[in-house]
């Protein structure tokens, strides 16, 4: 298996390659099995994630065989391909990479770990028989990896500034990237607000002739993801569970949304003290976290309040800090193993924002050593900046039991 990992994150040497030629040929080695999948194909900034993931606990509830492709994993690589929430076995990640490794050989073909990847998931999801899939987008849409599905409905969560370098500078620019998930006589659903947005999606289906759901009102939906932004996500999955056709009965909705978990998102790892792990990544999660924090601190006596936080190096560092910080009375920073910014860089940012009491350390693993040391039992602590840093971070949750007394 550890040969296996080796070989696929080797291909990240390869980079970020948007352009479907590659994944087309390959697929068309395999015999298409992108076209054996009925799909929900997901896109945006925010919450694709969540909302793939309410998709996928609805349909499983409802007792279907649903394929779930997600990233970035938190801890194990087998967790981005999943059929009813079993993630696929090392025996079987082992045969498809080998099978897609000998078509790549004779083929003289070069895809990134992205493409491999997507292109693994398609296989074992059509060999498997899987009734519907649940397909993530990794960047952007248009030149996506994934945006050789033609899919039951396409959902756009929201649009905001990510990814600038390769997706565009303006959310026009990114709306445009993120549409072309949009087939012809397709739908779209979305949770997006910004008028500008919704206006130029509305172009775009019309030009394809697919219908187009703007999600408006958020029902009171009973779910167990912490968070008002999960409510919307998991509006959006009924909407677009709705539309697809699919035969879902009203016992299967309400159980799904209900049973759905994110591992990593707003997630209490211990209760005394509490803990809650959460990967904003960007600004607008990041503001999502401060204005659930804010709320949640409303009425509630904590002795002290801690923030554990790592940054990749290509975020808006200045701004993210500057939400999140002033809630805490004090910060440890560390960092993530992917692409993670400098302490130094977020030290000044949080030392502008007035707090003084700061550590850095850097190994995520001690930097959870030291905060079981300085934590009380009737603290809280809140994990956040990356998702890299949440999946470095979750393998060293202390033994709440043991170590806070």
């Amino acid at each position: 298996m550890d040969k296996t990992l080796d070989y696929l994150y080797n291909l990240e040497r390869f980079g970020i390659k948007l352009g479907l030629e590659v994944m087309t040929e390959l697929l068309q080695l395999f015999d298409n099995p992108q076209k054996r999948l009925q799909a929900f194909h997901l896109a945006g900034t925010n919450g694709k994630g969540s909302t793939a993931n309410f998709i996928n606990s609805v349909l499983k509830k409802a007792d279907y065989k649903v394929g779930l492709y997600t990233s970035p994993h938190l801890v194990r690589f087998n967790e981005r391909i999943k059929i009813n929430d079993v993630e696929i076995s090392d025996d079987e990640l082992i045969g498809l990479t080998k099978q897609i490794k000998e078509k790549i050989e004779e083929n003289n073909l070069q895809p990134t770990f992205f493409e491999f990847t997507t292109v693994l998931a398609f296989l074992y999801f059509a060999q498997q028989k899987c009734d519907y899939v649940v397909i993530e987008t990794g960047m952007g849409g248009r030149l996506d990896a994934t945006n050789v599905l033609k899919p039951l409905v396409s959902v756009i969560t929201n649009i905001s500034l990510d990814h600038t370098k390769y997706l565009g500078e303006t959310k026009l620019e990114i709306a445009r990237e993120k549409a072309a998930i949009v087939k012809e006589n397709g739908i779209l659903v979305t949770g997006e607000e910004d008028s500008h947005v919704l206006e130029f999606f509305e172009q775009v289906c019309m030009k394809k002739k697919a219908k187009f759901f703007v999600l408006k009102e958020i029902e009171d939906l009973k779910i167990n993801m912490l968070g008002k932004h999960q409510l919307k996500n998991a509006a959006l999955a009924k909407k677009a569970i709705g539309f697809s056709g699919i035969n879902v009965s009203i016992e299967a909705m309400e159980g799904g949304l209900l049973e759905a978990k994110w591992p990593g998102r707003l997630e209490v790892v211990c209760e005394k003290p509490l803990i809650i792990l959460d990967g904003a990544h960007n600004v607008v999660g990041m503001t999502r976290l401060q204005e659930f924090i804010s709320d949640f601190f409303i009425g509630k006596n904590f002795a002290r309040k801690i923030l554990v936080l790592g940054m990749a190096e290509d975020k808006e560092i200045s701004e993210m800090v500057s939400l999140i910080v002033p809630e805490f009375d004090e910060v440890i920073l560390t960092q993530g193993n992917f692409k993670p910014s400098e302490m130094a860089v977020i030290e000044k940012e949080v030392l502008v924002n007035g707090i003084d009491k700061i550590r850095k350390i850097c190994h995520p693993k001690k930097a959870m050593e030291e905060m079981a040391k300085v934590t009380n039992r009737d603290d809280f602590v809140l994990v956040t900046g990356s998702l890299y840093l949440i999946g470095d971070v979750i393998k060293y949750i202390p033994d709440c039991n043991k170590l806070f007394k």
